[in-house]
């Protein structure tokens, strides 16, 4: 859990990156609201960022270690910063209206703290991070286009795995050590 304090650092380190890099539009910031900052990563206790302001949590960790992962690649594959910043923020937005608190008392117990909310269509996180970034504004290149629709794309689609730039592994790898961190400080 984040206390008061750490969901308000973490809403002004994110105020401060999208001025700084451009992520996204005053549309998709309106559109978003304060949800983007309560917002939880996951739904279970089991899993990462099972509490309010998780998905923010898990994602500044992740641009943080995408951009050290880009850092130590050769130079035929890195990225440019601006292009992971904006990539690793926008591949989550797509999850900040997809969970709601349960009110099932036995789903609680279970350590499920969140249900999925029925008001949405079904689509993958990644596609519909990409719907909400273009219909508010946001350009972006098919590389992060790319990136953020192969984001969580499961390992046997050959497509992502194999074909995909170099953007979309490095947002992925920053994504699983930001997951690996906060698994080892629940221990």
């Amino acid at each position: 859990m984040l206390t008061t304090k750490k969901i308000e650092q973490n809403k002004t380190t994110f105020i401060e990156t999208n001025e700084k890099y451009g992520i996204m539009t005053k549309e998709l910031l309106d559109f978003l609201g304060e949800d983007l900052f309560i917002a939880p990563s996951t739904s279970s206790l089991n899993m990462t960022g099972s509490y309010p302001g998780g998905l923010l949590q898990i994602t500044i960790r992740a641009c943080k270690y995408a951009i050290m992962t880009n850092e130590i690649l050769p130079t035929n594959l890195k990225h440019p910063i601006e292009s992971i910043v904006k990539t690793v923020f926008l591949s989550q937005i797509g999850k900040v209206f997809m969970f709601r608190l349960t009110e099932n008392e036995s789903l609680k117990k279970k350590g499920q703290l969140y249900e999925f909310s029925d008001d949405l269509i079904r689509l993958r996180v990644g596609e519909r991070s990409v719907y909400y970034a273009l219909q508010h504004g946001v350009t972006l290149t098919e590389e992060e286009f790319q990136a953020i629709i192969n984001y969580d794309k499961d390992d046997d689609d050959k497509m992502a795995k194999y074909y995909s730039s170099s953007l979309s592994s490095i947002i992925r790898w920053g994504f699983e050590i930001a997951v690996m961190e906060e698994k080892n400080e629940k221990k």
